[in-house]
């Protein structure tokens, strides 16, 4: 299961999702889609399971304003 959150979200201002893992950026790319997001994290999820079981939980999809404060 992916955690969605919403963050530094502006009712004025295009937003973005940006994949992280524990709280941190896995890439430089920011979605305008959640699909797209969705799809990436799907693959990392993934990957993670293959090398590091225990930590499948750590993928969430941020939904922001201010994309470049995600660090």
């Amino acid at each position: 299961m992916i955690r969605n959150i919403r963050k530094n979200l502006k009712k004025d201002s295009e937003s973005y999702f940006v994949v992280t893992r524990s709280g941190r950026r896995v890439e430089e790319n920011n979605y305008k889609l959640k699909q797209d997001a969705e799809y990436r994290a799907e693959k990392l999820i993934q990957m993670i399971r293959e090398y590091s079981p225990h930590e499948k939980n750590s993928v969430s999809i941020v939904h922001t304003s201010e994309p470049r404060k995600i660090r």
